[in-house]
């Protein structure tokens, strides 16, 4: 199975860093957030465990971590607002704009 990540706005060239429990799994340099659809970059992970911490971290800025049951919400919005991340989880892939 896969746990999919978007992430959306409040990302201006940026370096963002994803850990699933405490492993690496992205590490990107000029993450920005294209605002006609609130989209700045995705990534899939396989995922071999039911429940995995995510940690998603901007450098310098931002981090945010949570729980995530990857056969019940699979799908992993990022969102950086106000100077503050939100990990939005679901069962159901958003749509972009």
């Amino acid at each position: 199975m896969n746990l999919h990540i978007k992430l959306r706005d409040g990302f201006r060239n940026d370096t963002v860093t994803m850990r699933v429990n405490g492993d690496e799994v992205y590490h990107k340099s000029g993450v920005s957030t294209r605002l006609a659809i609130s989209y700045a970059d995705a990534v899939d992970i396989p995922i071999e465990e039911p429940v995995v911490t995510l940690e998603v971290a901007v450098q310098g800025g931002p981090s945010e971590s949570a729980e995530v049951r990857v056969r019940r919400t699979p799908f992993v919005e990022v969102w950086v607002q106000d100077g503050v991340m939100e990990l939005r989880r679901s069962d159901e892939e958003t749509p972009l704009l």
